[in-house]
């Protein structure tokens, strides 16, 4: 890869890789790390890219996603990685501006569910792009979205002024 394609791909795709791994992470500093190996990687030819197996992005955040997963373990050793319960975030929600509101409830979702939840909606990535970013069937990108979307109705909740809320007005649907 020439110096050229490897800016063309860094302007292109640089602020999807850093805001994935930021809401993976919630953590800015963290994001600017992971976002910077991800270059690295691709510069270094650790990665390369394959147009038959899936477009630039869906191979960058790929690798956003190995190493925020990475960054995960290390931080959460004796946690486990299965669709652990939700935390409660009722009581923060019910004083945040919906935009502050809607980051928490993302942020409080189990792994699994925030990740397929943050390729679907900030991505725009489609069912089949997800499970091929993530290495999973189509089907099991649906439960996890559905519960992904059905956790955010119950963690937002509280938030709704009045009347019920669909998810689509927070923004969490297409």
């Amino acid at each position: 890869m020439t110096d050229g394609e490897f800016e063309a791909i860094f302007e292109e795709h640089r602020q999807a890789v850093y805001q994935f791994a930021w809401r993976m992470t919630n953590s800015s500093s963290s994001a600017e790390d992971i976002a910077q190996d991800v270059f690295l990687a691709l510069f270094r030819g650790d990665a390369e890219p394959d147009r038959s197996r899936g477009s630039m992005r869906a191979l960058l955040l790929g690798i956003a996603r190995h190493m925020a997963w990475k960054r995960w373990r290390l931080d959460q050793r004796w946690s486990s990685l299965e669709e652990e319960p939700l935390p409660s975030v009722s009581p923060l929600v019910e004083h945040l501006g919906t935009e502050q509101a809607v980051s928490a409830a993302v942020a409080a979702l189990p792994p699994l569910q925030r990740e397929t939840l943050i390729l679907a909606t900030y991505q725009g990535f489609s069912l089949q792009e997800i499970a091929e970013t993530l290495g999973v069937e189509v089907g099991t990108v649906k439960a996890r979205l559905h519960r992904a979307r059905e956790n955010l109705k119950r963690l937002l909740a509280p938030h709704r002024p009045g009347s019920m809320r669909s998810v689509t007005e927070y923004g969490t649907a297409k």
